[in-house]
């Protein structure tokens, strides 16, 4: 169910479209809750609809009454239903009432972390020379440590752990914390003779160059995630500092 016309990837797409989007890909489509209804998308923000015959706020509202039922229905932003059509997880939205009209509410991590955690996106990404290089990605030494991070942080049933934004930086995991978004990049390269601790201040210049262009009012961490003996060096420390990384060994994390 659409509520309206949605942004896909900056393109307006109108209703009619994005059914025609959806069924292409094998999704029932329906403008009632005549029939049972798992999805909503909320394409425009309901600050910038007219929305004179709470139309709009009404399917929401639905959707609201449905899961006070315990039925469940998904929400997901213009963002989410662009990463949905592009076979990526979204995440499920939040709504609360501001008067007679039902609000989707910004959170934590919007515009960097996407859906849920998926192992298998996990390992059908595409790695460049760089990544494997720097970070060891695509080795047995790396996805030993990774599956240690992902086992440490589906064991804090406080974490909502989250994959990364489809057009966001690319790390390995996320989680939302708090009031704070965290993405961890696991380092674990394979030592190169003379490189010493090259490889990991390379590491931290390119998560520093991937992170750039988030807007300062994010609250995200970018975590590099270390080999509990690895040495954290002046050097290593001096890079992470001034480029805002947080580095950290694998026994610390996450928190």
């Amino acid at each position: 169910m659409f509520t309206g016309k949605t942004l896909v990837d900056g393109e307006w797409v109108f209703r009619k479209d994005c059914r025609s989007r959806s069924e292409s890909l094998g999704a029932i489509c329906q403008d009632s809750f005549s029939r049972k209804v798992t999805l909503v998308v909320h394409g425009e923000l309901a600050g910038n609809v007219k929305d004179a015959d709470h139309g709009l706020s009404q399917k929401l509202l639905k959707v609201i009454e449905s899961r006070r039922l315990g039925q469940h229905i998904h929400v997901v932003d213009a963002a989410g239903f662009s990463d949905l059509l592009f076979g990526a997880p979204a995440r499920c939205r939040h709504l609360k009432m501001r008067g007679s009209q039902v609000a989707v509410l910004p959170e934590v991590g919007d515009g960097v972390l996407g859906g849920p955690f998926d192992r298998l996106n996990l390992r059908n990404r595409r790695v460049s020379r760089l990544e494997a290089h720097v970070f060891g990605r695509g080795t047995p030494r790396h996805q030993r440590l990774l599956a240690r991070l992902i086992d440490q942080t589906a064991e804090r049933t406080s974490l909502e752990v989250r994959s990364p934004g489809r057009r966001g930086p690319e790390f390995d995991l996320g989680w939302v914390d708090g009031h704070t978004a965290y993405g961890a990049w696991v380092a674990s390269p394979e030592p190169q003779p003379g490189e010493g601790s090259n490889q990991l201040r390379e590491a931290a210049r390119h998560i520093a160059r991937s992170v750039g262009s988030i807007p300062s009012q994010t609250r995200f961490q970018p975590l590099m995630v270390l080999e509990n003996d690895t040495d954290m060096g002046p050097g290593l420390r001096q890079v992470a500092e001034s480029t805002g990384i947080r580095m950290s060994r694998i026994q610390d994390l996450p928190g």
